[in-house]
């Protein structure tokens, strides 16, 4: 299952470059309608601003289609070598082995737990994100660029959000 949502950043939905106009109140009342447990269980949580005129007019390619579709296609395989069809299947001792962790990416994951901002499920699937993203790159194992990039994928509890799962 493939779970995709999205939520304005407040109950206005006007929140951008010209602000919005609800309270500090409204603005936490309305982010709390989404509970903790259940952003947990979102591997990728990510704030989307509007994007630049300049950028939506120009004529920058990015990759293309086919060489991003190759890097996937690669990153499933190495899921596949490990028994699942996505990283994101793997758990418990299955995620542990596949994902060791060097000791700056160990502090860096104990830091955000001890603080609080980061729950158990949240290491697992930081963990598994940071893996796919190792895959895609071609790398052997995650880095702690991969275990960084992967915690700045979950948006904390309580900032604007737009999910992906």
């Amino acid at each position: 299952v493939l779970l995709v949502g999205a939520m304005n950043p407040c109950p206005c939905a006007a929140a951008g470059p010209d602000g919005c106009g609800c309270g500090v109140a409204a603005l936490a009342r309305y982010q709390r309608r989404l509970s903790g447990p259940l952003l947990d269980r979102f591997d990728l949580r990510l704030v989307l601003s509007r994007p630049d005129p300049t950028e939506l007019l120009s004529a920058r390619a990015g990759e293309s289609t086919e060489v991003v579709a190759a890097r996937v296609v690669a990153a499933r395989v190495r899921a596949r070598e490990r028994g699942v069809a996505a990283n994101a299947h793997l758990r418990g001792p299955d995620l542990e082995a596949a994902t060791p962790l060097d000791s700056a990416s160990a502090r860096l994951l104990e830091g955000r737990l001890r603080a609080g901002r980061i729950s158990g499920r949240g290491v697992a699937r930081a963990r598994a994100v940071a893996l796919t993203l190792a895959d895609l790159e071609g790398a052997g194992r995650i880095t702690l660029d991969h275990v960084a990039t992967a915690l700045s994928l979950r948006v904390e509890v309580g900032s604007t959000l737009a999910v992906a799962s």
